[in-house]
């Protein structure tokens, strides 16, 4: 008769257990703290930093709580309008910011 049917792709992101693990946890709140930081330092307001990265101001708020994935292109936006590099948006010790040439 019928066998088993594998589950609709879509019912389980692949990824769902690398975002439940507490490493996982870990670099979304450094992401967003550091994001953050940058932000708060420049004296931009979430609504400022919206215009600039080209996102959305909730999503801005999401990625500063680390309660979101956001994507390399979305990451690499936020980056350039700090004008930092994206590897000092992960740097766990928030010491390594420079400058990027446009």
């Amino acid at each position: 008769m019928f066998t088993d049917v594998a589950a609709p792709r879509d019912a389980i992101p692949k990824t769902l257990h690398h975002r439940e693990s507490a490493s996982f946890r870990r670099v979304a709140l450094q992401l967003g703290r550091r994001v953050r930081e940058l932000r708060q330092e420049r004296g931009w307001t979430v609504e400022d930093a919206s215009e600039r990265f080209g996102i959305e101001p909730a999503h801005i708020r999401r990625i500063e709580a680390g309660r979101t994935n956001p994507s390399l292109a979305t990451l690499v936006s936020i980056a350039r309008a700090l004008s930092t590099e994206l590897a000092d948006l992960l740097d766990r010790t928030g010491t390594k910011t420079r400058k990027v040439e446009r």
